[in-house]
């Protein structure tokens, strides 16, 4: 009886033990190596993806649209981050300028207009 209990308890613990390996490895796969904040490039410059709506009165000229989404192409040794790419938006995404304030360019999803930021 007592080397049943022990039995018992000594695959309970292997067991234990198993679950929370396969948790930790699970954790380790799915991770993606990232960038240190959501951004858009245009030009030359980064800017940071904001969730804060503007107006559609600060919206000015076009600049273009996103045409890359480059999240899934991170861990590329070779990548070139180029002119309208995004690790964010998804390619088609409209970029305007702002009518006053060159550090700052929106983006629109959804017909709402939203701030980037410069970072460079």
């Amino acid at each position: 009886m007592v080397k049943k209990a022990l039995l018992i308890t000594i695959l309970s613990l292997i067991l234990a033990g198993c679950t929370s390996t396969e948790d930790s490895v699970i954790t380790e796969t799915t991770e993606e190596a990232s960038w240190a904040y959501e951004f858009v490039k245009v030009k030359e410059s980064s800017y940071l993806i904001t969730r804060e709506e503007a107006d559609e009165s600060a919206k000015g000229d076009l600049i273009g649209e996103v045409q890359r989404n480059i999240v899934d192409l991170d861990t590329a040794q070779n990548l070139e981050e180029r002119h309208l790419d995004s690790n964010s938006l998804p390619p088609g995404t409209a970029l305007y300028k702002h009518t006053k304030n060159t550090n700052i360019i929106l983006y629109e999803l959804s017909g709402k207009y939203f701030i980037a930021e410069r970072r460079d």
